[in-house]
């Protein structure tokens, strides 16, 4: 792991993530730049490279969104409301060992992205999962 220097501003965009709901890089530059005007989009970007890049955050791969960022680094899942895309995380002993694989098929397993997509509960309210007809759940992992 490359030894990065502290800046302000680097503390200024972890704790926006810290606080932030699974952000794309653009939602955060716009929630950090709202209140630091002189921080530039460039920077926003390359300071969540260099944290993914040192395992300081998570960069999240879901289908059917774009790139996100996680301050959370532990295992865990992820569940995205089909209808809204509220993002949240899913910590759960029974996927304790799905993220702890040594060996799948010969393979040796560095990392595991699991995500389920359904209803959230706002959505569920609203009846907007009524059309699939089937009931909105909690995701019981």
């Amino acid at each position: 792991m490359k030894k990065q220097r502290n800046t302000t501003q680097k503390k200024v965009i972890l704790d926006a993530l810290c606080t932030a709901d699974h952000p794309t890089a653009t939602e955060l530059f716009e929630s950090v730049h709202a209140e630091n005007p002189r921080i530039s989009k460039a920077t926003v970007f390359r300071v969540l490279s260099q944290y993914a890049e040192n395992g300081e955050i998570r960069r999240v791969h879901l289908r059917g969104t774009d790139e996100r960022y996680d301050a959370t680094t532990a295992p865990h899942a992820h569940v995205r409301c089909a209808y809204c895309g509220k993002i949240c995380d899913v910590v759960s002993p029974a996927l304790e060992g799905v993220f702890g694989t040594k060996d799948a098929c010969g393979f040796r397993v560095y990392s595991a992205e699991v995500d389920f997509v359904g209803c959230c509960p706002d959505c569920a309210a609203a009846g907007r999962d009524a059309g699939r007809g089937e009931d909105c759940k909690t995701v019981q992992a």
